[in-house]
């Protein structure tokens, strides 16, 4: 961080500084969370090196998983790092690989506007789960901040044009049509898999799908089994007026970023993999009849 703030903001040393610093920080979250995480799973003297302990082998070089894993696991394992965000991190530490390994300019005429503010809200978020602020990473976090926050306003004024925009179009359809179009789309969420909510620009029916985030509640009973899966909004569609809304950061701008539940139930047998009592009777039936055998010891 200290090279990246050392580095003019329009060199492109700057966004190549940024790019490492992103990666080594989704690494230590990751980490915060159990080093173990880390280990390449390939080798089994990685996960005991990462436990702390000496190697068992000679010529031991231990090596972890890749970025990109890093990254799918921290938007599991941190409801707050969101896809967007995860994404951003992937797109931006690509640019640093092109930028090493291929030779190309990557970060040189890359604009701070495209990726900076998005840069402050990651390392916030990921620096926010080990229980620091942007203070402890940036020498002006106030000037950060306001990135984060005008990123936010951005995303606000954008959904909310494009709802605008629907409504209105919405409104110039003739009663019949707008009637027809509200039964339909409440036929289709019943049918579809996803959140039923009500539409922002139409009042119709429509889906909010997210992406799981947490652990799984797990309720055994007598003849069921119970489990729920806390999700993350992430995309919403409504096909009576058209309305479609990627991202979370969206969704949250216009009321449609409260989490919800997927409920899955299974019957006891089909959760623990047992055999029912039909399979079992068809594999008693196929046994082959053996002779009594009184010569064991």
């Amino acid at each position: 961080m200290d090279q990246m703030e050392s580095t003019a903001a329009e060199e492109w040393q700057f966004g190549l500084w940024s790019a490492l610093c992103l990666e080594l920080l989704s690494r230590a979250a990751l980490a915060h969370i159990s080093p173990v995480l880390l280990a390449d799973p390939r080798n089994w003297r990685n996960l005991t090196h990462a436990l702390g302990s000496a190697p068992t082998a000679k010529k031991f070089s231990p090596s972890s998983i890749p970025t990109k894993e890093v990254l799918a696991r921290l938007s599991e394992l941190l409801p707050e790092f969101t896809d967007e965000l995860a994404g951003f991190c992937s797109q931006h530490v690509e640019r640093r690989n092109a930028e090493l390994h291929s030779g190309e300019a990557v970060f040189a005429g890359l604009g701070t506007a495209d990726w900076l503010p998005k840069f402050y809200k990651a390392s916030q978020t990921l620096l926010e789960s080990m229980g620091k602020e942007l203070a402890d990473f940036v020498s002006d976090p106030v000037n950060a901040k306001e990135m984060v926050d005008s990123l936010e306003d951005a995303v606000a004024k954008s959904v909310k044009q494009d709802i605008g925009a629907h409504s209105k179009v919405w409104s110039n359809r003739n009663e019949k049509d707008r009637e027809e179009a509200a039964l339909q789309a409440s036929t289709w969420a019943s049918r579809h898999m996803g959140h039923r909510v009500q539409c922002p620009s139409c009042g119709s029916q429509a889906l909010l799908h997210g992406t799981a985030s947490g652990p799984v509640a797990t309720e055994v009973g007598e003849d069921e089994v119970v489990q729920r899966q806390t999700m993350l909004p992430s995309s919403f569609e409504c096909i009576a007026c058209g309305l479609k809304i990627t991202g979370y950061s969206k969704l949250s701008a216009c009321g449609l970023g409260d989490v919800f539940s997927e409920k899955t139930t299974y019957t006891a047998a089909e959760f623990f993999e047992l055999y029912t009592e039909e399979e079992l009777e068809e594999a008693r039936a196929e046994m082959p009849e053996y002779e009594p055998d009184f010569n064991e010891y």
